[in-house]
């Protein structure tokens, strides 16, 4: 997929100009949105088996999260930071060009909450699903990455089912949008779709999404061109039978 590069050069030149009013505009959507969600969502992440990992950075880049994931991370900010961390913050929103790089031979986009110089994630108590269940044990025995370990012994299986109807929960009280024409919904979307798409609108941060953010991303741009679409969201996956 070809990156739109005049598209990029107008959103540099528009951040460049128009700083202070998308800085008001990101933060005011998060705190309009209220605290709707965000205890459900917190109880959610709880229910994940605890690890730990040797934070090498190399998973650390961006992911696809649920709006309401955006608008917590979002609302953590608002609450904790200094006002000169937030403007940094959305400084590399603007400037996500800024955190190319390249990782085992694929283009990535780092994630806007890892500090490299640390070596640390900057919103760790609020991370997204995505984060969280990556170096889980799986069904199979296997994970992802061998650095990630559990903090409770013995170590708990968790079963895709058991993924599914966790994030069913957040997938109700989450945004949707069609990425391409017929290609069916989703929900899950990169950090920065979700800013743009609070700082302009769906149908600018779309463009930007199919524009330059899935060219950045290898992963991305494998995932719309060999599946086209994500896989069906099943309704019988998302039924809270009690068996748990």
């Amino acid at each position: 997929m070809q990156l739109n590069t005049e598209l990029l050069q107008k959103l540099k030149a528009a951040a460049a100009r128009n700083f202070d009013a998308y800085l008001q505009k990101a933060l005011s959507a998060s705190a309009e949105h209220g605290a709707f969600g965000m205890e459900m969502l917190d109880r959610l992440h709880e229910q994940l088996p605890r690890t730990s990992c040797g934070n090498c950075g190399r998973c650390c880049n961006s992911v696809s999260i649920f709006s309401l994931e955006y608008h917590r991370i979002i609302r953590e900010v608002l609450a904790h930071w200094q006002p000169e961390r937030v403007r940094r913050l959305v400084k590399s929103a603007l400037r996500f060009d800024l955190r190319q790089a390249e990782a085992a031979g694929e283009k990535r986009l780092r994630c806007i909450f890892r500090d490299d110089t640390t070596k640390v994630c900057l919103v760790h108590p609020v991370r997204p699903f995505a984060c969280r269940i990556f170096g889980l044990l799986k069904e199979d025995g296997t994970r992802e990455c061998d650095q990630v370990n559990d903090l409770i012994f013995p170590a708990r299986t968790v079963t895709e089912s058991f993924l599914a109807d966790l994030q069913s929960r957040v997938l109700e009280n989450s945004e949707s949008y069609e990425p391409w024409p017929g290609k069916g919904q989703i929900h899950f979307f990169p950090f920065e779709f979700w800013f743009y798409r609070y700082v302009f609108s769906p149908e600018r941060a779309l463009q930007i999404y199919r524009e330059i953010l899935v060219p950045m991303s290898t992963p991305l741009t494998r995932l719309w061109q060999e599946q086209g679409v994500l896989p069906e969201l099943r309704e019988d996956l998302y039924e809270d039978n009690g068996d748990r």
